[in-house]
């Protein structure tokens, strides 16, 4: 048996700037994580250093300025997603006591392979989180990878071959996006026995090159527990 863990303690504890990078639950994070934040007492900036879908009923700051947890951004008329927004990441970390940001794209896929201009961390981050999806194990690599060519060439593994929890964190490795001992990593989407498994077995294959924690469970429950 694991030990649960309050993951908006966890992030409460680190005021600033946090970066969300990878795949399986970025969107996720920001909308849950940012209202138990400001269910606490604390003051909560969504944004995004590329691009995001504005979340679901949480206010802009050009709307409700005195609201706990707010969004800002520039919004893109063609797509309706937001944009980075026009003020300095400085000036909104020093209004708020955090400020989420997811710094990636993943176009919905559980797993992320970073191209040269990616992933967009703001220069004064506090912490990196970087998120897997559970449900992509197992699949094909074609199937479950954003930008699997650039994936294959950190692990020199064949766009066809299985995304195992063993290679996936071979990929994160490689990368070294994540690890400092602030930054946290978490497998999201582990409901069933076998995701659990996975994950285990991801996080065994970490052991030694992260400082940070790795958790596991369900973001949109915010039920977590930690696996190292």
């Amino acid at each position: 048996m694991y030990d649960p863990v309050d993951l908006i303690d966890i992030v409460r504890r680190l005021r600033g700037v946090t970066a969300v990078i990878g795949g399986g639950g970025k969107s996720t994070f920001l909308t849950r994580v940012g209202a138990g934040l400001s269910e606490r007492g604390t003051r909560c900036i969504l944004a995004t250093s590329t691009h995001m879908f504005p979340a679901a009923g949480v206010a802009l700051e050009d709307e409700d300025t005195g609201a706990p947890l707010t969004q800002t951004g520039v919004i893109e008329q063609a797509t309706g997603k937001l944009t980075a927004p026009a003020e300095p990441w400085e000036a909104l970390a020093g209004r708020a006591d955090h400020v989420l940001v997811e710094a990636d794209g993943s176009r919905g896929l559980p797993f992320k392979a970073h191209s040269d201009r990616e992933p967009v961390i703001p220069a004064l981050c506090a912490r990196v989180v970087y998120i897997v999806g559970a449900q992509g194990f197992g699949l094909p690599i074609y199937d479950v990878v954003h930008r699997p060519q650039l994936f294959c060439q950190l692990t020199g593994a064949a766009q066809a071959d299985i995304a195992t929890p063993e290679l996936i964190a071979a990929g994160i490795a490689a990368e070294g996006l994540v690890g400092l001992s602030d930054d946290i990593v978490i497998v999201n989407q582990t409901e069933t026995d076998e995701a659990r498994e996975q994950a285990a077995a991801f996080a065994r294959a970490l052991t030694g090159s992260m400082a940070c924690p790795i958790l596991a469970g369900s973001l949109r429950e915010l039920d977590l527990y930690r696996l190292t």
